[in-house]
């Protein structure tokens, strides 16, 4: 028995001696717990809409107010034109317009059928799909409001015609509401991320651990040029993932490259360097393999996942997640693939996300170098 407590106390000696490890174990099982407790929500709330209405007459007006009144969207423009609606969607200023026809309580009233069209981005289906069916919803409680009034002008029946108010969907970007459409570009962003950070963190700690990078580091190459000479090879493999999944997503899953492959191309570049220098970075924090797993498996995996905007809609997430997914890497990919390969819109539609990479790029390369330089003097 005294053999058995002495290993008991040796083993918690050994844990509570490496804190960055016990750090990890205790710290990880809260993060995952606030992260899954309230990412993963279908929610979706205060999504931006635009609404075009001509008649401007108390039914729309009525409706418009339902709509501002409830948590789920928020009005952000009053078209004047269809054609402003189609420029609010190509500057990713909204989320969903609404389209009352002429004449809407005129026809609703007296004659039964008013048309309203629904038009949604589908790049992103599953919000899509949330946001038509809330509008949806709304639009059918003033269906049934209106179907009462007409009833008591009736004296208790409906003498006029049977009431039908049924809304016209539209998907733009994604007419077929090709789930495809929404999960290929967050496949790019979560296997480009680990393949470039994951691995190369691992393969530098593996050098050190083995004791082998001492002895490369006593060579004529230089030691900055013994690294990027270990994450090229990773850069390439990257590059033929990329390939691989783009020929996939055209020929296999039928998702179209709609915009500049050049730019497509261009953006990934820059977001393997960040997922290179994240690696990097990363290896300089921890001695072993393990440690790399596990910090790669924090920093890196689960934000891709759950904070990229790639499963869960980021509109959702309480305020302090929405400010934390500005430094995920990730979703800025994600938006600006969207951007160019689904909706096929220009790159100045997608010169914020692509600035935001570059100044990560730097940041963490600049920050990743230094340390190097630090540890390998």
């Amino acid at each position: 028995m005294k053999a058995f407590l002495a290993f008991v106390r040796k083993e918690f000696y050994h844990i509570l001696r490496d804190r960055k490890t016990l750090l990890v174990l205790l710290v990880m099982p809260v993060a995952e717990i606030i992260l899954f407790g309230f990412a993963l929500s279908t929610e979706i709330k205060n999504l931006k809409i635009a609404v075009l209405d001509p008649s401007r007459d108390a039914a729309t007006e009525r409706i418009i107010n339902d709509f501002q009144a409830s948590s789920y969207f928020n009005i952000v423009d009053m078209a004047e034109r269809p054609d402003d609606i189609d420029k609010l969607f190509r500057s990713n200023s909204i989320d969903l317009a609404i389209v009352f026809e002429s004449n809407f309580y005129s026809r609703a009233l007296h004659e039964g059928d008013a048309g309203v069209q629904i038009i949604a981005d589908g790049s992103n289906i599953n919000t899509a799909t949330m946001a038509v069916y809330y509008a949806s919803n709304i639009i059918s409680r003033y269906q049934g409001e209106l179907a009462a009034e007409r009833m008591m002008q009736g004296g208790g029946t409906i003498a006029a015609a049977p009431l039908m108010i049924i809304p016209l969907v539209k998907m733009l970007y994604n007419p077929q509401g090709n789930s495809a459409f929404n999960f290929v570009p967050g496949v790019m962003g979560m296997i480009l991320m680990l393949i470039c950070a994951m691995m190369t963190a691992v393969a530098i700690v593996r050098e050190k651990e083995r004791g082998t990078m001492e002895v490369l580091l006593v060579s004529p190459v230089r030691p900055l040029s013994m690294i990027f000479a270990k994450t090229i090879p990773y850069l390439a493999v990257s590059t033929i993932n990329l390939i691989t999944i783009l020929l996939l997503s055209v020929y296999v899953l039928g998702v179209p490259i709609s915009g500049s492959i050049g730019w497509l191309f261009i953006l990934s570049v820059i977001f393997i360097l960040v997922s290179l220098s994240l690696g990097i970075l990363i290896s300089t924090l921890v001695a072993n393999q393990v440690g790399a797993m596990l910090a790669s498996g924090m920093l890196l995996m689960l934000p891709t996942i759950l904070l990229s905007g790639m499963l869960f809609p980021i509109e959702a997430m309480p305020l302090p997640l929405q400010w934390l997914t500005n430094i995920v890497p990730a979703r800025w990919y994600i938006d600006s693939v969207k951007v160019i390969m689904i909706q096929g819109l220009g790159i100045k539609f997608a010169l914020n996300d692509l600035l935001i990479l570059i100044v990560m790029a730097a940041v963490l390369l600049g920050f990743s170098l230094k340390f190097y330089k630090n540890r390998l003097e």
